[in-house]
């Protein structure tokens, strides 16, 4: 059963739906109805979270462990010293 309600709003957007309902060809009473029941469904509506898609790029020696990069890096570092 529908409600009859009232709102303040500024002119100019009153204006402005008057205007986009005549270009519709509906009313200003249906379009805000629309408007609302729209807004309501997005805000009642979970959003889906964003996941950022994975493009990393896998780079490195597959012949080299770990511990043989660290040896590398360490001497490279203890050059840079010298």
């Amino acid at each position: 059963m529908p409600v009859k309600t009232t709102f303040d709003l500024p002119e100019t957007l009153v204006a402005d739906v008057k205007r986009i309902a005549r270009a519709r060809g509906t009313t200003s009473r249906e379009l805000v109805r629309q408007a609302l029941t729209r807004l309501v469904d997005e805000d009642s509506t979970p959003a889906k979270p964003f996941t950022l898609r994975d493009r990393s790029v896998k780079i490195g020696w597959p012949d080299l462990d770990h511990a043989e990069l660290n040896r590398l890096i360490r001497e490279s570092n203890d050059r840079e010293l010298e």
